[in-house]
């Protein structure tokens, strides 16, 4: 997963090196909504554009906005504004910067028009709670279900008369923090496999070549539009009881509580030897960059819906452990076996191997039947 989040990161910095990625949101609202409301139809409007504008209003800003940036991204030309040069850049395309500079842009006016808040701190910085947006918003624009889901979950939180600027703690140290690496990793495998698979040049180590432009026009406007979609449901989707607006938006944005009720887990022998492999590795509270490799990998290579892969990759932030119920393969010897030797993966994505692991471990290969001995050899 490494090597694919390392090539989104760095693409990612070299478009935010770029000046004026960054988007004053109600300077651009007021530039955009004037001419459709009245003064004080405006201030209303700078809140949350749809308690003032029709939904075909917006969609049309929204596709004017779309437009522009397509026009602009097609005839891409060397940017020589790039703070220390293009070297700065390093394995980075300077046409590659300016894509994902309209990408990242674009991106920013479509999301405050339907409703999103400033996605900058108050100095006007794209900060990291920022670029984890923005890696979900691209996500969303390259077809990631990862990012679709984690879009409709966070904007609840979004309301604009409720958070006029974005919580700033960076949503990778929250319960989305799995899904956050996910969806980067997939756009780095998408950068490096597909997109630039197709016919362009590999002179560049890494990403190689630069982007042709009908490579861009014909992905820059669709995935665009599926940005516009996302946010255009998620507009209507928001609504948070009156009176209860800043616990919604903090429980939004904290880590899972001590006293959340744990999930229950499925009797999908796959799905189970996975949360077996998940409570492994929290019971003893030694969870380390191995075990997170380990689980990563086997989720992504399980033979899992994406739906059922994310709600395991959540699962991956919580500290509470699964309530399982091991009667559906204690007659499984295959399963059981398979449970067994994943369980000892986990045990050995550590130095030390903590007290508690080892007596979790003990006690459900007991249950599926091994015999001391047998549990005795495989700790071995």
């Amino acid at each position: 997963m490494a090597n694919e989040v390392t090539v989104w990161n760095k693409v990612m910095s070299s478009a935010l090196a770029i000046p004026g990625v960054q988007v004053d949101r109600e300077t651009f609202l007021r530039s955009e909504l004037r001419q459709y409301c009245s003064k004080d139809e405006l201030e209303k409007a700078i809140s949350n554009p749809v308690d003032v504008l029709s939904e075909d209003r917006i969609d049309s800003l929204a596709n004017s906005c779309i437009n522009n940036h397509l026009l602009k991204v097609t005839s891409l030309s060397v940017v020589a504004g790039i703070p220390g040069g293009l070297a700065m850049a390093a394995t980075i395309p300077a046409d590659m910067a300016q894509y994902y500079w309209h990408t990242f842009v674009l991106a920013q006016k479509l999301a405050y028009l339907y409703g999103i808040p400033d996605l900058r701190d108050e100095n006007g910085n794209l900060t990291e709670t920022s670029q984890d947006m923005l890696t979900l918003f691209v996500g969303v624009m390259m077809g990631a279900a990862a990012a679709n889901n984690a879009i409709k979950n966070v904007s609840k939180a979004f309301a604009v008369q409720v958070v006029k600027r974005l919580p700033q703690k960076a949503l990778t140290k929250t319960v989305y923090y799995p899904i956050i690496k996910q969806v980067a990793k997939w756009i780095g495998i998408k950068l490096t496999k597909d997109t630039f698979a197709k016919g362009v040049g590999k002179t560049i180590p890494i990403l190689g070549g630069v982007i042709s432009g009908g490579l861009t026009a014909a992905t820059f406007r669709p995935s665009a539009k599926r940005l516009q979609k996302k946010l255009k449901e998620q507009m209507y989707d928001i609504h948070i009881p009156e009176g209860d607006t800043e616990d919604f938006v903090n429980a939004t944005f904290s880590e899972v509580e001590d006293g959340a009720e744990s999930p229950i887990a499925s009797e999908n022998p796959d799905k189970l030897i996975i949360q077996f492999m998940l409570n492994l590795a929290k019971v003893g509270g030694n969870w380390n960059e191995r075990k997170e490799t380990l689980l990563s990998n086997e989720i992504e290579s399980s033979t899992l819906s994406e739906d059922e892969q994310l709600e395991l990759a959540q699962l991956m932030s919580g500290d509470k452990l699964l309530q399982i119920d091991f009667s559906s393969i204690q007659n499984d010897e295959a399963n059981s076996a398979k449970l067994l030797e994943k369980g000892v993966d986990i045990l050995k994505a550590e130095d030390k191997v903590a007290l508690a692991e080892k007596l979790y471990f003990k006690k459900i290969a007991k249950q599926l039947g091994f015999s001391a001995e047998d549990i005795e050899k495989a700790m071995n």
